[in-house]
């Protein structure tokens, strides 16, 4: 094996009390557009990846300014592709890939 695939590979630690914090930022939005709330694991995955990319992006960005940004974002209007908002209208749970 090469040290390129490993080349952007980011560890990331958090505390699961910036998750809920986070996790609850998402629901509040959501509610307010009147969308289905993520399972908590389902969303931990959108949140370890907007704050991969962060990191990604930016390495020297310290974590705790990462965070902060990620829980602007959530806290954010959310948008959607039209086949996620076709999906809405259906009622289906949004499926991450």
């Amino acid at each position: 094996m090469t040290s390129d695939y490993f080349k952007h590979d980011i560890l990331i630690f958090y505390h699961e009390d910036d998750l809920d914090r986070g996790y609850r930022i998402d629901c509040k939005m959501r509610t307010k557009q009147d969308l289905p709330w993520l399972k908590r694991e389902k969303f931990r995955r959108v949140y370890e990846e907007l704050l991969h990319t962060h990191l990604e992006g930016i390495p020297e960005m310290p974590l705790e300014v990462a965070m902060q940004s990620v829980d602007k974002i959530l806290g954010s209007d959310i948008r959607f592709t039209p086949d996620e908002l076709k999906e809405r209208e259906s009622g289906n749970e949004f499926k991450l890939t």
